[in-house]
C-alpha cells in the first residue's frame, strides 16, 4: 500500500528561516559610519590636493619658460636688428663722397635745407654730406623727437638711403636721392634731392631712360622708459624715423633696459677702428675727434623679461655695460641677459680698404 502524501503544515508549525545576507542588507541601508566618512573626505582631500599642486607646478614651469622664450625672442630681434642697420650705415648708393665736407645734422630735421645735403651742383666746387653715424652719451641731452628716453641710455643716428629703389612716379612727400648715370648728366649734377617727381630729370647708363630714385633713410635708436606711454613702464627699444616728411617713433622690443655705445675709430685711413671710444675726443689725435672716422660700433643692450617672475632670485648679478660700467643688482624678480656685439659700418669701412 502507498503511504499517505505528508499533510501540508500549518503556517505555525512551519520553521522559522535566518537569512545570512539579512544583517548587511540592513547595514548598507543605514549609510557610512563616521569613521568611513572622514577617511573617504581624506582620500578626497589627498587627491585634489595632489591635482592641484601638479597643475600649479605646470602652470608655473610655462610661465616660467614663456618669459625665458619672450626674452631671448627680443635680445635675438633687436641685436640682429642694430647689426643690421649699423652694417648699412653709409649706403649713398653711386654717390661719389671724395672731397665731401661731411655734416652731422638735427636727427630731428624734416626740411630738406637741413638734411646735410648741399652742393649737388659742379658749378659749386664745395659740397656736403650728412655722416653714416651719430651718437649721443647717456649724459647728453636728448634731441626733442626722442620722447619719453630713459635716463641714462645712449642714442644712435644712422643715415642712409634705401636699399631698394623706387620709380620716379611713386614718390609722393618723402625725400628721395636720384644719382645720374649717363655720362652729359653726371657732368653737371652730382645727385638730386627732392620730393617732387618732376625734379627727377637723371637718366641712366643709356642715356635714355629715368634713373631710379632711393628713399633717403634717417633713423634713430634709443631706450624708452615706457611702450605705449601713459599705459605701462615697460623700457622700449623705440625708433624715431623720418617718414613722409615727419618723425615717427616706433617701439620695436619690449624689456630693453639699457643701451650703451662705443665707436670704433680709424686713425689710419685702412678702414679698420684703432681705438674705441664712447664719444670723439680729439685730444686723442684729429683723427679721433670726427664721426666720419667711425668704422665699427660695439654695443651693449640689456634686456629683461616682460614680468616679473614669482620666487626668482637673480643671485646678485650686474653687467658689464662698457662705458656706463656695472649694472647694480636689481632683486625685483626679473629675468636679464645681456648681449654685446661689434657691428662694421661696411660702406665707409670699404671705401678706405686697400686695393
Amino acid at each position: 500500500m502507498r503511504a499517505p502524501p505528508p499533510r501540508p503544515m500549518l503556517g505555525a508549525e512551519r520553521p522559522h528561516v535566518h537569512f545570512a545576507w539579512a544583517p548587511a542588507r540592513a547595514r548598507a541601508a543605514g549609510g557610512f559610519t563616521l569613521v568611513e566618512l572622514m577617511v573617504a573626505l581624506v582620500l578626497a582631500m589627498l587627491v585634489i590636493g595632489i591635482a592641484v599642486a601638479v597643475y600649479a607646478g605646470t602652470s608655473r614651469n610655462r610661465g616660467d619658460l614663456e618669459r625665458s622664450s619672450r626674452l631671448a625672442e627680443n635680445a635675438h630681434y633687436a641685436s640682429e636688428l642694430l647689426n643690421d642697420e649699423i652694417r648699412l650705415a653709409g649706403y649713398f648708393a653711386e654717390v661719389n663722397v671724395v672731397g665731401a665736407t661731411w655734416q652731422a645734422p638735427d636727427p630731428c630735421a624734416t626740411d630738406l635745407a637741413q638734411l646735410g645735403w648741399s652742393g649737388d651742383s659742379f658749378m659749386v666746387p664745395v659740397f656736403t654730406i650728412p655722416v653714416p653715424i651719430v651718437g649721443y652719451r647717456r649724459g647728453d641731452a636728448e634731441p626733442a623727437c626722442l620722447p619719453n628716453r630713459k635716463a641714462g641710455t645712449a642714442i644712435v643716428v644712422l643715415r642712409r638711403v634705401g636699399v631698394e629703389a623706387a620709380t620716379v612716379a611713386s614718390i609722393a612727400t618723402h625725400p628721395h636721392l636720384q644719382v645720374p648715370k649717363c655720362t652729359a648728366d653726371s657732368l653737371v649734377k652730382r645727385w638730386v634731392l627732392s620730393v617732387k617727381p618732376a625734379d627727377f630729370t637723371m637718366q641712366n647708363i643709356d642715356c635714355k631712360t629715368i634713373a631710379d630714385a632711393r628713399p633717403l633713410v634717417v633713423r634713430s635708436y634709443y631706450v624708452a622708459d615706457c611702450n605705449e606711454c601713459g599705459a605701462d613702464t615697460t623700457p622700449t627699444l623705440k625708433r624715431a624715423e623720418l617718414i613722409d616728411g615727419k618723425i615717427v617713433v616706433t617701439p620695436l622690443a619690449e624689456g630693453v633696459e639699457s643701451l650703451q655705445i662705443e665707436y670704433g675709430f680709424d686713425a689710419n685711413g685702412d678702414g679698420n677702428p684703432d681705438r674705441f671710444l664712447e664719444y670723439p675726443d680729439p685730444l686723442l689725435g684729429p683723427a679721433y675727434g670726427e664721426w666720419f672716422n667711425v668704422m665699427a660700433v660695439r654695443f651693449y643692450v640689456l634686456f629683461r623679461s616682460p614680468d616679473a617672475q614669482p620666487f626668482y632670485k637673480d643671485a646678485s648679478k650686474s653687467f658689464n655695460l662698457g662705458p656706463a660700467g656695472y649694472s647694480a643688482a636689481a632683486h625685483d624678480g626679473y629675468r636679464r641677459v645681456l648681449v654685446t656685439s661689434i657691428a662694421r659700418l661696411n660702406n665707409p669701412a670699404g671705401r678706405r680698404e686697400t686695393p
